[in-house]
């Protein structure tokens, strides 16, 4: 058979060459059957000319010369046309079978019937999106977004290709150079930095595997003289991860862990090899990971490869792994061994301590079976049903079963879940005891924070608990957003100055939050409420012979009973009995005798009274307690000398200055500067001559804690961080009372830019933790300065008492040097003035992790909701606005995004191993008409970056319904935590 039939006759081709010399006969078929082909028509003949050398046959039949006859006629019948222009002869051979084109035709390039607009316009511009020096013909609109992009953020290096032949001579002669430096001074470390940045230049255009194996052998190397250095073992892990498979990642690894076995971030790239790896991630498997490398931290310094090591403090590293390796069970489901393993490393490490609090209890879970049965006979599809049972269980069944005794099996009796037994083998290689007692207070506040009770509010706390997020180890609860609503900034500024960001912040939070939850519209937030409180108190009594730690979780209890009311008030869900009932709680705690004479505490109580007061109550039954604690501390001493009442006193001034009570606050300050109690009994405003020297009393007390800062320790401990501080309440007392009294005075304010620039200074804060943080809170009271001279006095431009003037600039500063500081990025995300593009930019270069993004969120909604749309089109078209405008966000750090800058691909690497990225970029998705495909394709790209998280599975199986039985199945491989089985759910409907 013929390469093409239609011209063949359907005779098969003969073996060997086309060309070769063909019979008379077969020669005269074929030049006759090719024109019998219907499918040829041929009109016009003249104009194409086509050289054939060899002779036609003499004979010819009269139904060939009719036939010919009959192709005259019709020629003659078609109309003529524009001449096509006459191209380049083709060769042709007569014995070949079918058409041969050997040489181009110039004439078929160009398509003269055609006009211009309807010709197709072919780009090649978005050939190939991964392809960085793919150079675009010509100006497009993703050239000058790439630049303008770039330009705003940080530039990018220029490929060597872009490179002219001097500046590559150049860098060859630097690498040349690095290369001997790096031999004559191997301790210099920027020596083996700037030859790493040569190398991966690739200047001599090797194969990239090639120059990976040789910055691997160079930093390893560079190991050798730098051991345990930061950013080598980073660069190292990076380079290996982007040129080896996982297997072979692990092996290496392991390997340099066996010379070294206390480097953490070798420890979290080896766990995250098999974590985040789609193939590799079972929950077995990761937590046999966790438990090798605790149990090693655990051993210690044993042998003599280690014992050079004796220096490294592995209580430390112990303490992060059981952070992530908590984590990591709380995001894939395993809720019940999470706490197993909270009980047991409590009673490690505090003998004779009772967790009994972290059992079950069949009370607790006895409104779980009538929820059950509304939904199963609600008559919903069956993957809602099983969502919502889902979310129930795990709402209610979060604490694993007690010890088996009789009492518990009748209590429990039918509705024992296999899963929940714990035994030791599930737990005990999970927690050990510390080494060192002063880092006991370190676990407790990780296994508090675990139960995600929103207690960091500080960048240096936060980087002091948890300092490692680039990869993982960040929190996905979005519960510590609400860590402004626990430890408010200051009550001077009212709440309501920040209703525009609380009710995004609140929607934003019902999304993203996963049972088990104390947010208040959830089923059973009050089981897990009481679990949290009941554990803050457990770790109080824990420290029961060191009061300063003591106290230090009765605060944190207190600030979450306040945290409670708050939340039930912005939801609506706030009712006087519950009131009450907090109120009554509180006081009995406080009535201990072991509490009953900590001031501190009663001012938390007057707050959480504060804070359930409705607006229009005038009941000030928080005022009262006040001037009581006052009375009786006056009728002690004359002096005021505890920083307990120091806070109580500003924080009396605050609740004054919100409620318009501008002059008995100024007499309450003026006693704080001059350290004297106030006088309740009189009225009398205080006169101008006593405020400025209160001012100048105060500003002696301040230099006077500044002298004897000096010789306090560098590091703080982590009590300090919830305690008051002398230092910081003088100088909130004097920026309060300076503005209260004359807010164009420049004194206090100047004083405060002189102690940011020499005490606590850049220089200062880099090699003092304690002056760091102090830096921090100063900054903080700047931000309170500003705010209330622009609210008192209603002109920004009387403020200039700092070298930048206005507020964005100083929350720009902030946010640089403190990128994890809640204050910070709230009010960032509460400015209406600034643009979009710069508030959306100061976000994305704030590495501050998921944190950032979710203000960012909120600051996206919060910004259209000054706009009052009259019709429902409006409202609408506003909704969509926002989605849009989210989704551009979320792909601006995607890999697929030809024109991301560097700022936003480092951020992708911490936000990419966060489910509230994927969870929010999904969920935007389906709000707008974006197809199931693209949900799929993004669902496909979470679970390869997070194949742990439950979460983002439930999420998944919510936007994509009919994906849910392949989610499904996904969990049952990954050995997630599975409440509620399809099968049985089934059964239960059917019954």
């Amino acid at each position: 058979m013929s390469l093409f039939p239609a011209y063949g006759g359907g005779q098969p081709l003969a073996a060997g060459s086309a060309k070769e010399e063909a019979k008379p006969e077969e020669a005269t078929a074929t030049g006759a059957n090719w024109k019998n082909n219907e499918s040829y028509i041929q009109k016009h003949i003249k104009d194409v000319d086509i050289a054939t050398q060899e002779a036609q046959p003499d004979s010819s039949s009269s139904s060939e010369d009719s036939e010919e006859e009959g192709d005259k006629e019709k020629q003659e019948d078609v109309p003529k046309t524009k001449e096509i222009p006459r191209g380049k002869p083709l060769e042709f051979d007569a014995s070949d079978e079918f058409y041969v084109d050997k040489k181009s035709n110039s004439s078929y390039r160009n398509i003269s019937t055609l006009t211009k607009p309807t010709r197709p316009r072919y780009k090649t511009r978005m050939a190939r999106l991964r392809d960085e020096n793919h150079k675009h013909r010509g100006f497009s609109r993703a050239d000058s977004k790439l630049t303008l992009k770039n330009s705003r953020y940080v530039r990018k290096q220029l490929p060597v290709e872009a490179l002219s032949e001097e500046e590559v001579a150049r860098l060859q002669e630097q690498l040349t150079r690095s290369k001997v430096l790096v031999q004559r001074e191997p301790e210099v470390l920027d020596h083996w930095l700037e030859l790493h940045r040569l190398l991966n230049l690739n200047l001599d255009k090797a194969n990239r595997l090639a120059v990976a194996e040789h910055q691997l052998h160079t930093l390893e190397t560079a190991l050798e003289h730098h051991p345990s250095n930061q950013q080598i073992l980073r660069l190292y892990t990076d380079v290996a991860n982007a040129t080896y498979q996982a297997s072979e990642v692990a092996a290496r690894f392991e390997k340099m862990l066996k010379r070294n076995p206390f480097e953490y971030i070798l420890w979290t790239n080896l766990i995250m090899v098999t974590q985040g790896n789609m193939a590799r991630c079972r929950v077995p498997a990761v937590l046999q990971i966790y438990a090798y490398s605790m149990r090693r931290m655990h051993v210690g310094h044993t042998d003599e490869i280690t014992r050079r090591f004796e220096t490294t403090e592995t209580d430390v590293i112990m303490l992060k792994l059981f952070h992530n390796c908590l984590l990591f069970l709380r995001q894939s489901g395993n809720i019940n061994r999470m706490f197993s393993v909270i009980r047991l490393s409590m009673e490690l490490n505090f003998p004779g301590l009772t967790m009994n609090c972290l059992e079950a209890s069949a009370a607790n879970e006895a409104p779980l079976i009538e929820f059950e049965e509304m939904v199963l006979g609600s008559g919903m599809p069956m993957p809602e049903i099983w969502t919502r049972v889902e979310k129930l269980r795990q709402a209610y069944c979060f604490l694993p079963y007690p010890i088996l005794t009789s009492s518990s099996i009748e209590d429990f009796k039918g509705e024992w879940d296999t899963e929940r037994y714990m035994f030791s083998d599930d737990i005990v290689p999970y927690a050990h005891a510390l080494k060192s007692p002063g880092n006991r207070l370190h676990l407790l506040l990780v296994v508090v924070q675990l139960t995600k009770m929103p207690l960091i509010r500080s960048c240096c706390l936060a980087n002091k608990l948890n300092p490692c997020i680039e990869e993982f180890g960040e929190t996905e609860a979005i519960e510590m957003l609400f860590a402004v609503l626990a430890d408010r900034h200051s009550y001077a500024v009212s709440a309501s100055n920040y209703a525009d960001c609380d009710a995004p912040m609140m929607n934003l939070a019902k999304e993203m939050s996963v049972t088990p939850s104390f947010m208040p519209h959830f089923v059973g937030h009050d089981v897990y409420a009481d679990t949290v409180s009941t554990l803050i108190l457990k770790c109080s009594e824990a420290f029961s012979g060191e009061e300063t730690k003591r106290r230090t979780f009765l605060i944190l209890w207190l600030r979450f009973q306040r945290l409670l009311i708050v939340l039930h008030k912005l939801m609506g869900k706030l009712t006087k009995s519950y009131v009450k009932d907090t109120r009554n709680r509180i006081r009995e705690e406080i009535s201990k005798s072991e509490n009953r004479e900590v001031v501190r505490f009663y001012t938390e109580l007057a707050l959480c009274e504060f804070e359930g007061q409705n607006n229009n109550d005038n009941d000030w039954r928080f005022f009262s307690i006040f001037w009581k604690i006052i009375t009786e501390k006056s009728a002690e001493s004359s002096r005021i000398s505890c920083p307990d009442i120091m806070h109580l006193y500003i924080v009396c001034a605050e609740l004054l200055i919100q409620n318009r009570h501008k002059d008995r606050a100024i007499d309450v300050l003026v006693s704080l500067c001059v350290e004297t109690h106030i006088i309740l009994d009189e009225t009398s405003i205080s006169s101008k001559e006593v405020i400025v020297e209160s001012i100048k009393s105060g500003i002696k007390l301040v230099n006077a804690e500044l002298k004897a800062l000096d010789a306090q320790p560098a590091e703080m401990a982590l009590e300090e961080y919830f305690m008051p501080n002398r230092l910081l309440i003088l100088l909130r007392a004097l920026s309060l009372l300076d503005i209260l009294y004359d807010p164009r005075n420049l004194e206090v304010k100047q004083f405060l830019s002189d102690l940011q620039q020499k005490e606590l200074g850049p220089e200062a804060a880099r090699t003092s933790e304690r002056k760091r943080f102090l830096r921090e809170q100063v900054m903080e009271i700047q931000l309170l300065q500003l705010q209330l001279s622009i609210s008192l006095a209603g002109d920004i431009e009387i403020y200039c008492g700092f070298s930048e003037r206005k507020l964005e600039d100083l929350l720009e500063r902030g946010l640089e040097e403190f990128p994890r500081n809640m204050v910070f990025l709230q009010h960032w995300t509460n400015l209406k003035t600034i643009l979009w593009h710069k508030q959306r930019a100061r976000f994305i270069r704030t590495k501050a992790g998921i944190a950032s993004l979710a203000h960012l969120v909120i600051a996206a909604h919060s910004r259209v909701q000054i706009i009052e749309p009259t019709d429902t089109f409006s409202k609408d078209a506003i909704r969509v606005a926002v989605r849009n405008r989210l989704i551009n966000l979320f792909e601006a750090y995607l890999p697929t995004n030809s024109n991301r800058s560097e700022i936003e691909e480092e951020q992708y690497r911490a936000l990419r191993r966060n489910s509230i990225y994927w969870r929010l970029y999904m969920t935007c998705l389906s709000d707008t008409n974006a197809t199931f495909q693209r949900s799929r394709e993004v669902l496909l790209m979470a679970i390869d970056e997070c194949p742990w998280d439950k979460a983002l599975l439930m999420e998944g199986g919510k936007v994509l319904p009919n994906e849910l039985s392949f989610l499904q199945d996904l969990m049952t491989e990954k050995e997630i935590r599975i409440f509620a089985v399809p099968e049985e759910l089934g059964i239960l409907r059917d019954q």
